[in-house]
C-alpha cells in the first residue's frame, strides 16, 4: 500500500520473522554472541528465553543461516507436551524419516546418523522453538538423548528457545539434572528507548527507505506504546505508515503515531501502554518544532526533515552533487538522504542507489547495502561496466552476511558475461565445484526463483542486446 510512496523495496515492519531485518542492538547482539559461544565451545545445552515478540525466532534463523553450512541443524517448532515421544519429531526435523518407526528403530537411526555426521567432523544441532510447550517429560527425553555424546566427541547440541515459562520450568527441583547441563542461558529483555529508535531506523534503511522518516518524538512515542517489544514496535510503526500514506505526508510525527494507535487500540486487543494519553496527543495540533529535531546518532551533522526531503528548490543533479560531497566528508547518513532525493529523477536512479549502497557498505549496514544495490539493478538502462560493478558489490555484500551460495551465483553470472572481471575467476576457483550452477541460461543453483537470478537475467538481456 505505502511502499511506493515512501520508496520502500519491501515492507519495513512486517510481522513475519526475517533475519535480514535483525537489529543487532545490545540485547540481541549479546544473546547471539552467547549462542555463538555455545556452538563454538560445544555446549551440550543452550537456553534462550524472552516474552512473545522479542525476536527469538529471528535470532534462531540467523544462527541457522550462519552455521547450517558447517553442521546439520534440525528445527522443531510445533511439538507439545501431549505427544508420546519427541524422537519422531527430531527425525522429521533432520529429514531422516517421515514414517512412524518402532522406538528402537528410531533410536538406532538417530544414533547412526550422529555417528556418520561425527565422522564428517559435523555436529548435529537440534533447535526447539516454543520449548515451554514440551513439559518436563519431553525435556527429560532430550536430556537422555544428550547421553549419546561420548566422552571424546560432542555429536549433539540442543538449543531451547521459549517464553519465560520455560525458565520457570527449568528451575524446578525435578529438573536439576537437566539444568546442570545448560552452559548458555540468556533472557531477552525489551529494547530501551534509544534502541527502539535505532531499531525503527535500521528497519527503514534495510527496506530501502529513509531513516529520517520517523521523527525523534514519533520514535519515543512508539517506545512508550510498545514498551520496547519488537513485535509491538512493528505493529505501531506499520499502522503509522499506513496513516501517513493516507494523509500523503512524507514525515511520520508523534501526532500521526497517536492517531494511528488510538484507532488501532479501539478493539481492545493490541496490548499498548499509555492508551489514556493518546487521545489528548492525537487531538493536539502539530508542533512544527518536531521536524527540526536532529537524529541522536548524528548530532554534529543533523539529518533533519529538510535534508530528508531535500531543499525544495534543488534539482536532483544538485542533490546528487551535494550527496557526493557529504559522502567524501564522511557524513554518510546525510548523503544517503540526498541520494534518495536525487533518485526521484529516473535518469539518476541507477547511480544514486549505487551510491546509497556504497554508503551502507562503509557504515557496515550490509543488509541495507544489498537492498540498495538490488534497487539500482532494477534500472536496465545503465552502462555495461557500471552494471557489472554493482553486481560485484552485491556479491561482496552477500558474502559479508554469510550468503555464500547467493554470492557465488552472482559471481558465476559475472564470469559468464565478463570472464576477466576483477578477481571473480579466483573467487570461483576457491569455491566448491558442486555449487556451480548448471546450464548457460542462468538457472539458479537450487533451480528455485530468487531476486538476484531475476536481476542477473535482466542484466544479461541488456548486455546481449548491447552487443547486437
Amino acid at each position: 500500500m505505502y511502499e511506493a510512496f515512501y520508496r520502500f523495496k519491501v515492507k519495513p515492519f512486517a510481522l513475519l520473522p526475517d533475519s535480514s531485518f535483525l537489529y543487532h542492538g545490545s540485547e540481541h547482539q549479546a544473546a547471539y554472541n552467547l549462542l555463538e559461544y555455545g556452538i563454538l565451545s560445544e555446549a551440550p545445552f543452550m537456553v534462550l528465553t524472552g516474552d512473545p515478540g522479542m525476536g527469538k525466532t529471528s535470532l534462531l534463523q540467523q544462527l541457522i543461516a550462519e552455521y547450517g553450512k558447517h553442521h546439520k541443524i534440525g528445527l522443531i517448532t510445533n511439538a507439545r507436551y501431549d505427544i508420546e515421544q519427541l524422537l519422531p519429531w527430531i527425525l522429521l526435523s533432520l529429514g531422516l524419516s517421515t514414517k512412524r518407526l518402532d522406538p528402537i528403530e528410531a533410536y538406532h537411526l538417530f544414533s547412526e546418523f550422529l555417528s556418520q555426521e561425527a565422522k564428517r567432523s559435523r555436529r548435529v544441532i537440534l533447535i526447539v522453538d516454543e520449548a515451554q510447550s514440551l513439559g518436563a517429560e519431553l525435556l527429560e527425553e532430550l536430556r537422555l538423548l544428550s547421553n549419546m555424546n561420548d566422552g571424546k566427541t560432542l555429536k549433539l547440541q540442543i538449543v531451547l528457545s521459549g517464553q519465560p515459562d520455560l525458565h520457570t520450568l527449568l528451575r524446578r527441583s525435578d529438573m536439576t539434572q537437566f539444568a546442570q547441563r545448560i552452559v548458555v542461558d540468556y533472557h531477552l529483555r525489551p529494547l530501551s528507548e534509544s534502541d527502539t529508535a535505532k531499531y525503527i531506523r535500521h528497519r527503514l534503511r534495510v527496506a530501502g527507505g529513509s531513516p529520517a522518516l520517523f521523527t525523534n518524538r514519533a520514535c519515543a512515542l512508539v517506545y512508550r506504546l510498545s514498551q520496547g517489544n519488537p513485535r509491538l514496535i512493528n505493529q505501531v510503526s506499520d499502522i503509522a505508515l499506513t496513516y501517513g500514506y493516507a494523509e500523503q505526508v512524507r514525515i511520520i510525527t508523534s501526532k500521526l503515531v497517536a492517531l494511528a494507535a488510538v484507532d488501532r487500540s479501539k478493539g481492545g486487543i493490541l496490548p499498548l501502554a499509555e492508551k489514556e494519553q493518546l487521545i489528548e496527543l492525537a487531538s493536539a495540533p502539530e508542533d512544527p518544532t518536531e521536524l527540526d529535531d536532529p537524529l541522536p546518532s548524528s548530532e554534529s551533522n543533523p539529518v533533519t526533515a529538510e535534508s530528508a526531503e531535500a531543499h525544495p528548490m534543488s534539482s536532483p543533479e544538485e542533490d546528487y552533487a551535494r550527496a557526493m560531497d557529504l559522502k567524501e566528508r564522511g557524513r554518510l547518513e546525510e548523503a544517503v538522504e540526498l541520494f534518495h532525493s536525487a533518485a526521484r529523477d529516473k535518469s539518476m536512479w541507477f547511480k544514486a542507489y549505487s551510491q546509497v549502497g556504497l554508503c551502507y557498505v562503509k557504515m557496515k549496514e550490509h543488509h541495507a547495502a544489498i537492498q540498495a544495490f538490488r534497487t539500482a539493478l532494477d534500472d536496465s538502462t545503465a552502462r555495461q561496466q557500471d552494471m557489472l560493478d554493482v553486481l560485484y558489490l552485491l556479491g561482496r555484500s552477500l558474502d559479508a552476511i554469510g550468503k555464500a551460495d547467493q554470492a557465488l551465483e552472482v559471481y558465476h553470472r559475472i564470469n559468464h558475461l565478463a570472464p576477466t572481471y576483477r578477481d571473480v575467476a579466483s573467487r570461483l576457483r576457491g569455491s566448491q565445484p558442486a555449487q556451480k550452477p548448471s546450464g548457460h541460461k542462468g538457472a539458479s543453483v537450487r533451480d528455485q526463483p530468487s531476486w538476484f537470478s531475476g536481476a542477473i537475467k535482466t542484466v544479461q538481456r541488456f548486455l546481449i542486446g548491447s552487443h547486437k
